[in-house]
């Protein structure tokens, strides 16, 4: 078979950027718990509905990335191509909305990253021209924020001009700034600091956790320790009486079957009440098969698969025209079936 942050303060975002991540997320959710009241029969005809406002939520982002000057920003396209290839490789309305809700807000958070980091730049970059800055004590610093629109400067070593003050307070940059900004002279020059709070970073590990616990599921899913859903086929075999004096056949069979299928695309198979993994086994004893040592019925030998109806269908198409197939096939196309997940042992 094939085996298969820096630290928050009180200070409020720039309106523009509160409003950007507020209708990025609003958006998210609306789409997911519209994703998860789409259920059955015609919630799979409507995926592909859900899937078009998917994209367009992540044309929508793409636009705002624009207006923020960031497009060529690498961190913030390989999210936005993370977000849009999670979207292509979602079959089912579970796996659209766990794309959309880990990958989107995942991508609102660069963006607001990468945005607060561009800001932090050029306030930097004004504090740069200041001529005191070279001769400046080593480790003197600056923090700069941003408290309702109004620029707050801390300087209590009194290393920057009035004139550079002024520029700063004028700053489109530093009156959008989301966080503290701290500069600290190294060697003469401004440099920032990046070190994050404990808050920021306790942020970024529930990120991480929610991704990875995320990735075992879609890991335990693919290798048949988990439920799975989603649209298939549902196939009964029948044994022709030919086939039947032929030794160990229907294990044969069965097993070609279950072979082109997994070459085909299929996400996951099982047969009667035996999820298959990637230490099953089938074979004939008598007029019984046996499925991960156990008993399954054959009259008829039922297989339930999830993946793409029409390509595995037309897999099946293939074997069932060879000559030394003797299995009679019952094909149902399937908008959603659920498979059990095999014991984890």
């Amino acid at each position: 078979m094939a085996s298969w942050n820096r630290r928050w303060l009180k200070g409020k975002m720039d309106p523009w950027i509160t409003a950007l991540i507020a209708v990025l997320l609003l958006n998210v959710v609306v789409l997911i718990l519209s994703a998860k009241q789409l259920q059955g029969p015609a919630g799979a005809r409507d995926l592909a509905a859900v899937r078009q406002g998917a994209a367009a939520l992540a044309d929508y982002y793409t636009s705002e990335i624009e207006k923020l000057g960031l497009e060529n920003n690498q961190a913030v396209r390989e999210a936005l191509a993370k977000y849009r290839y999670a979207l292509e490789q979602a079959i089912t309305i579970d796996e659209l909305a766990q794309a959309m809700s880990i990958h989107g807000r995942s991508l609102a958070d660069v963006i607001r990253r990468e945005n607060q980091l561009e800001l932090e730049r050029k306030v930097l970059a004004i504090i740069n021209q200041e001529p005191r800055v070279s001769t400046a004590p080593e480790g003197a610093a600056v923090t700069v924020r941003s408290e309702n629109g109004q620029v707050v400067i801390e300087d209590p070593g009194d290393i920057i001009s009035p004139e550079t003050k002024a520029k700063l307070r004028t700053s489109d940059a530093a009156r959008q700034l989301q966080e503290m900004v701290q500069i600290e002279v190294r060697g003469g020059k401004p440099k920032l600091l990046t070190t994050r709070s404990l808050p920021g970073q306790i942020q970024a590990l529930r990120q991480e956790i929610e991704t990875t616990r995320s990735r075992l599921q879609q890991a335990m899913q693919a290798g048949g320790y988990a439920e799975l859903t989603g649209p298939g086929l549902i196939i009964r075999a029948k044994q022709s009486e030919a086939q039947a004096l032929v030794d160990n056949a229907l294990g044969y069979d069965l097993r070609d079957m279950v072979n082109e299928l997994f070459a085909a695309g299929a996400r996951g198979i099982q047969i009667g009440s035996q999820r298959l993994v990637a230490t099953s086994s089938i074979r004939a004893a008598g007029s019984h098969v046996l499925v991960n040592h156990q008993a399954v019925s054959t009259e008829p030998v039922e297989i339930r698969v999830v993946g793409d109806p029409e390509v595995l269908a037309s897999a099946l198409d293939l074997i069932t025209h060879s000559p030394y197939f003797g299995l009679t096939l019952d094909i149902q196309r399937q908008d959603s079936l659920t498979l059990t997940a095999h014991p984890l042992e």
